[in-house]
């Protein structure tokens, strides 16, 4: 199966809309992150088939940040998610020598996998959620802090 994660023009970044909107509900906040020419959107294909997204905010000489990812909830499971985040990473030299990602305290999930494609713990940014009303619970857990974890190459 041949995978390809790749830059998506400007123009054509709205097309990752329904793939992105499960990293973040609002839709509006993911177009105007769209719009910002300091962010670059990437679609994810399996075989000519998009299966996934990012959009990555590159900071030249500093730490990067990935501010969304996601996977089509039918490719789940498939290895594309670890595909996309190993892209990243190698797209990451041209840009600097670290780059973030940040998700929600309760969704565990997402702190696993992170670690398991080479980041680390970087800092809890409280309540980063606050503004959700009323607060969404995972497994329990109530959705307060942003957890930023953080690639550094070698």
């Amino acid at each position: 199966m041949a995978f390809e994660c790749k830059p998506v023009a400007n123009g054509q970044a709205e097309m990752l809309l329904p793939i992105l909107h499960d990293a973040e509900e609002d839709d509006a906040r993911i177009q105007a992150t769209l719009l910002d020419p300091a962010c670059v959107a990437y679609a994810a294909y399996a075989d000519s088939i998009l299966v996934g997204a990012a959009v990555v905010y590159w900071e030249e000489g500093e730490a990067s940040e990935i501010l969304y990812i996601a996977v089509s909830a039918q490719e789940r499971g498939k290895g594309y998610g670890k595909q996309i985040m190993a892209a990243l990473r190698d797209e990451l030299p041209a840009h600097g020598r670290a780059l973030l990602v940040g998700t929600a305290n309760s969704s565990l999930e997402n702190i696993l996998f992170y670690q398991r494609c080479g980041f680390r713990m970087f800092e809890v940014r409280r309540d980063y959620f606050a503004y959700i009303e009323p607060p969404l619970q995972e497994r329990g857990i109530v959705m307060r802090d942003m957890l930023v974890l953080r690639y550094d190459l070698a």
